[in-house]
């Protein structure tokens, strides 16, 4: 928990200039709020808060992270109640939030309405950690937490999505795709499900047959050809190497494929 210089110093209201984020974590229990049972103005003790990206229906937030690809958005909506189990005024309630230093560049916060923030991610990967608050009431705080992942997630381009039809069937099956496979390969990576694809790549016969001829140095060699058209260097062999010799493939692909250099390597959308 940051001490309270740290919040006066990085504090900003929802609708002031942008701030970055992260999610995770849900309302503090507001039973501390019973000495204003008895106070005629209304005060807010409780908060309802649900989230969804862009095109989602809001759902009710709870301890979870928010991932985000490059440049999604991400809604939540808070809805506040005073002591008496009524809404509190939404002119006049306001929100603060409270930013770590690892959100710059991954993630921006804007209003769109009393109790309404939206975030938007960056390109840089990663997480950060932020608090959103009721200012003046520290009972109702609760933290945020959000990873901004690769563009893999959901977002790729049919151009990026063939080339990584491509480059996975050199690099698992050590040969070049035929149109029809590409084709179904293509609907199943801009679907989002790259991990499926290459799941069954590594399922079929074929690589079953190249894993028995092959030894995990060469797995590896093809790998690292395949995907970054390189040698493996010795600072990222050795791991993907002890993920071959246990018979980890996809783990090896998979962190391949979401790496920053992969990423950079694709053509531009």
């Amino acid at each position: 928990m940051v001490t309270h210089a740290e919040r006066s110093a990085t504090r900003c209201l929802a609708g002031l200039a942008s701030c970055g984020m992260l999610i995770a974590g849900a309302p503090r229990d507001a039973n501390a709020q019973s000495p204003f049972d008895g106070w005629r103005e209304p005060v807010v003790v409780e908060l309802e808060v649900a989230g969804g990206k862009d095109g989602e229906r809001l759902r009710a937030l709870g301890g979870r992270r928010i991932q985000l690809g490059p440049r999604e958005r991400f809604t939540i909506e808070i809805d506040p109640f005073d002591q008496r189990g009524r809404r509190f005024p939404r002119e006049r309630f306001q929100l603060g939030v409270e930013l770590d230093r690892e959100c710059d560049g991954r993630v921006s916060v804007s209003d769109t309405g009393s109790g309404n923030l939206r975030f938007s991610a960056g390109r840089s990967r990663g997480r950060c950690r932020a608090l959103v608050y009721v200012p003046g009431n520290l009972n109702l705080e609760f933290e945020l937490e959000f990873e901004v992942t690769g563009i893999g997630a959901t977002n790729y381009t049919r151009r990026q999505a063939e080339e990584i039809a491509n480059r996975l069937y050199r690099a698992i099956l050590q040969r070049e795709v035929e149109p029809s496979a590409r084709a179904a390969a293509v609907a199943e990576i801009q679907r989002g499900r790259i991990d499926n694809q290459v799941g069954s790549m590594l399922d079929s016969r074929e690589f079953v047959v190249i894993r028995q001829r092959t030894q995990p140095a060469e797995i590896l060699e093809a790998f690292y050809a395949g995907l970054l058209d390189r040698a493996p260097d010795s600072a990222g062999a050795d791991d993907y190497l002890r993920e071959i010799n246990r018979g980890q493939f996809r783990v090896a692909i998979m962190n391949l494929v979401q790496s920053q250099e992969f990423e950079t390597s694709l053509p531009s959308r």
